[in-house]
C-alpha cells in the first residue's frame, strides 16, 4: 500500500508540474497575441505604443516618421494634412523598415520622413522596449519583465499602504519641450556632440543607408508615396561636416528615385529651439507645423 501511495503522490506531482508548464505556455501565447503591456493602461507606454494607442490601430493611412525632433516640431492636432505624428524617441530609418516588413504597422497611402543625421546613425542608443527588439524565441514575460514586475510590485505597495486602486498610465501624449536652453547649456551640448558624433565617418551610417534604399523599394512595391524633410537645426550651432556629407549622399539617392524632399535645416531662428534639434512647443512647433502643413497636404 505504501508503494502504491508513493506512486500516486509522484504522479500527482508530475501532473501538477505539467499543468503549471501548460498554463505558463498558454499565458505566454495569449500575451503574445493580445500584447497586454502595449495595450493596457496599467503599463507605461513607449512612443511606438503611444502612437498606436492614439491612432486606435496599427493600420495607418499617412505617417510623419522620424526621431524625437519630429514629435517636438509637428503638432498633429493642428495639421490638416492627415499625417499621424510617428516620431519616436531614437527613431531610425531601419526601425521603420522593420515595422513595415515584420507587420508591426501598415501604411496604405503616404510616408514622410523627418530626417537628421541621428535618423541614420547606426550606433545611436535605442529604447530596448520597442517590440521589434524582441527576439523570435524570447518569452513575452521575459522581454517585458521590468514593466510586468513594476505593475505587481506597485499593486502590492498600494494594498499595503491602504490604496485600493491600480495606477494608470493613460496619458498617451508624447514629450513636449518648452523654453530655450541657456548658452552655457547649449555650449555643453555642442561640446558633447562634437566629441561623440562630429568625427564620425560615413561608414557609421551604412546600416541605415541600406535600410533607406530598402524602404524606397518597399514603398515603390506597395504603392506608398515616400517623401522627406530635413528637419530644422538650431543656428546657434554649426552644422557638422558629417551631417552635410550624409545629406549629400541621401539627397542624391532621393533625386535618383524621384523622391520629393525639402530642406528646412536653416529655416528657423534660435529662439524656436529648446536645444540643437528639438523645437520648443510654444513657438517653434507652432511655426514649423504651420509652414510644413501645406507641403504635407500637397
Amino acid at each position: 500500500m505504501k508503494k502504491s501511495g508513493g506512486k500516486e503522490a509522484t504522479w500527482a506531482a508530475v501532473f501538477f508540474l505539467v499543468s503549471l508548464v501548460v498554463l505558463f505556455v498558454i499565458l505566454e501565447l495569449l500575451m503574445s497575441v493580445f500584447n497586454p503591456v502595449g495595450a493596457l493602461p496599467v503599463f507605461p507606454k513607449n512612443d511606438f505604443e503611444k502612437t498606436v494607442a492614439a491612432n486606435g490601430s496599427s493600420d495607418f493611412d499617412r505617417i510623419f516618421y522620424g526621431g524625437s525632433n519630429v514629435f517636438a516640431a509637428y503638432i498633429e492636432s493642428s495639421s490638416t494634412s492627415g499625417y499621424v505624428d510617428f516620431g519616436l524617441e531614437y527613431g531610425k530609418v531601419i526601425y521603420l523598415l522593420t515595422m513595415l516588413e515584420d507587420g508591426y504597422i501598415t501604411v496604405s497611402d503616404g510616408i514622410v520622413l523627418g530626417l537628421n543625421y541621428f535618423t541614420f546613425m547606426d550606433a545611436l542608443t535605442t529604447n530596448p522596449g520597442y517590440i521589434w527588439h524582441r527576439d523570435d524565441f524570447e518569452l513575452y514575460s521575459l522581454f517585458y519583465q521590468n514593466r510586468i514586475k513594476n505593475f505587481f510590485t506597485g499593486a502590492v505597495d498600494n494594498i499595503i499602504n491602504g490604496r485600493f486602486h491600480i495606477d494608470l498610465y493613460d496619458d498617451i501624449d508624447k514629450t513636449r519641450f518648452y523654453g530655450v536652453w541657456t548658452e552655457e547649456r547649449l555650449e555643453r551640448r555642442i561640446a558633447n556632440h562634437e566629441r561623440l558624433y562630429w568625427q564620425l565617418q560615413l561608414s557609421a551610417f551604412e546600416g541605415n543607408l541600406a535600410a533607406f534604399r530598402q524602404l524606397v523599394d518597399y514603398c515603390e512595391e506597395n504603392d506608398i508615396r515616400l517623401r522627406a524633410v530635413w528637419m530644422p537645426y538650431s543656428p546657434y550651432s554649426p552644422v557638422p561636416d558629417i551631417y552635410i556629407e550624409l545629406m549629400t549622399v541621401v539627397n542624391a539617392l532621393m533625386t535618383t528615385h524621384g523622391i520629393d524632399f525639402i530642406d528646412m535645416t536653416n529655416s528657423f531662428p534660435q529662439e524656436y529651439f529648446l536645444d540643437l534639434s528639438h523645437m520648443n512647443y510654444d513657438i517653434g512647433a507652432v511655426a514649423f507645423t504651420r509652414e510644413i502643413d501645406l507641403w504635407l497636404a500637397s
